[in-house]
Parts: structure tokens; sequence; C-alpha cells
């Protein structure tokens, strides 16, 4: 029998008004309110766009777009076509606002079969999303078989986080049933949330005095140390 993944925190109700809440407040110091560039993410989402545009894909769906942070990105750099949507409704707007394409998204339920129903995708992002479903496996049986999948899991815990994974061989025993995982990356996370080039000088100055802290500001902490995401990727089998 296969060990599951690892589970310690008590997680919160997995549910639209949770996350309803947290997005209305901006998520941890803000981040999900903060340009693309100057967020803690920005590495997970141009890692996942590099995979994406390694494949040669044509048109995105992204499971969980959350408040359009990689969505941005994509439309910024890409010509790629492209639809999101997330269950949460303060998400989805946030999503609307901040691309300027409200066409582009819409509310639904990643966990439901009919949330896929007339939607033309060759690719599905899912980024930040497994993590907090418990019906993980069943949510990756409603993507269209033969579909590129870019998805991400965190090596880390979290009050929202119903499972995570400690290496490559977690990820890949959990997923491999219904992904042909061609490759899976480490992407660390940074410890600032807000990456910003001044804010990271300010972080500096203050932490001159804290050895250990300054060097992972600088970005010298392990992988296991601060924390980060397994990135995977590979056809829906078929």
């Amino acid at each position: 029998m296969e060990k599951e993944p690892y589970k310690i925190m008590e997680n919160l109700p997995q549910s639209s008004e949770t996350y309803n809440r947290i997005f209305a407040r901006g998520g941890y110091q803000g981040a999900y309110e903060l340009p693309y560039w100057h967020s803690s993410y920005y590495p997970l989402f141009k890692a996942v766009l590099a995979g994406v545009l390694r494949h040669g894909v044509k048109t995105v769906l992204e499971v969980g777009c959350g408040t359009g942070g990689f969505a941005q990105l994509l439309m910024d750099k890409t010509s790629l076509n492209y639809r999101g949507f997330d269950f949460s409704e303060v998400a989805v707007e946030s999503a609307k606002a901040r691309t300027g394409r409200p066409e582009a998204f819409s509310v639904a339920n990643a966990t439901i079969r009919s949330s896929y129903e007339g939607c033309d995708y060759d690719c599905v992002v899912c980024t930040e999303v497994l993590e907090h479903i418990e019906q993980d496996l069943d949510t990756i049986a409603h993507w269209k078989p033969g579909i590129f999948c870019e998805c991400s899991v965190p090596n880390f815990d979290s009050e929202t986080h119903v499972r995570y994974f400690k290496s490559e061989a977690e990820v890949v025993n959990r997923y491999k049933a219904l992904i042909d995982i061609e490759r899976v990356i480490r992407i660390k996370k940074p410890v600032l949330t807000d990456i910003s080039f001044a804010n990271t000088l300010r972080e500096i100055r203050w932490n001159r005095n804290q050895p250990q802290k300054l060097l992972e500001i600088l970005g010298f902490g392990s992988f296991d140390s601060v924390g980060g995401w397994f990135v995977f990727s590979g056809p829906r089998k078929q």
C-alpha cells in the first residue's frame, strides 16, 4: 500500500465561503493583491508558463485561477487562448479586474464534471489547487484524456492544505494513474511575500543582524527549510 502524503495541521473547511474570506483579505500579507512580478508566487508562475510553452499548446484552461496572477502573466507574455475558473466569486472578480478580460473568467467548481463541459482546451494548468481538494484524483479524472497537464503541489503544510508532499516520488505515486508524468521539478518559495526590489532591500536592511534570515532572503535557504512547490507535468492518460 502506497504511503499517503503528509497532513499535520487541522485544515479550514474547503468551501467557497472560506476562500472568499481569504481572497477578500488579500491573502497572507496581501499576497493575492500584489502585481504578479512582485509576488512570491512569481517563480512558480514562470516555471509553469515555461512548461506550457515547451509543449506548444494553444488553448489553456486554468483550474483554480485565483485572483488571476498566472493568467495576467500568460496574457502579457503570450498570445495563447486562455480561460480560467475558480469557485471563489471574490477571486474571479479580482481576476477580471486585474486582467481587464472579464470574458476569460467564470465561477465554477473543479470537482464537478459539468464545470468542464463546453470547454475547448488542449492544456490544463492547475497550481495551488490540488492540495486544497480532498477529491483531487476525482478532479483530475474530469480532465479530457490526451490534454497536457501542468500542475503544482507544495512541500509544506498550511491550514488550507489537506495534504502536502516531501519528495518527487510521493507526487508521482499519487498522480501516476491519471497523468503520464514526464518530469517533476522543484521551485523554491521566496521567504518574502513581496519580492520587489524595494521591499527586498528594506528586508535586507532590517535583517542585517540576523544571518540565517538574511541568507534566506538572498535565496540561500534550502527547498526543505523555506518551502516550495513540486511542479509536475505530462499528458492526461487515455
